[in-house]
């Protein structure tokens, strides 16, 4: 079955963006719209730049720097939680 997709409109940095996504995304698109907007004007206020182009890339290193770093967290802790289920597995086996 097809998902079911609708057309929405969001404002970064006060231009009108008009996207067709899946339906059930759409809090995930408002709450980014959100963020982003919220970001723009926080980092208008402490970095100089010449155009919205400007800051909006220094927004996006910005996240993309937050996402990278809680990728490797993750990665780590998958890691770490691997050999400890494992464990746990071994226990419960040993258990029956």
């Amino acid at each position: 079955m097809e998902e079911e997709k609708i057309t929405i409109t969001i404002q970064v940095a006060q231009r009108n963006l008009s996207l067709k996504i899946q339906k059930e995304w759409e809090h995930y698109f408002r709450e980014a719209e959100k963020v982003i907007n919220e970001n723009f004007l926080e980092f208008a206020k402490i970095w100089t730049y010449r155009d919205q182009q400007d800051l909006l890339s220094m927004i996006l290193v910005n996240f993309v720097v937050k996402w990278l770093a809680d990728e490797q967290k993750l990665k780590e802790y998958d890691e770490e939680l691997i050999p400890m289920m494992e464990s746990l597995q071994e226990l419960t086996e040993n258990l029956h």
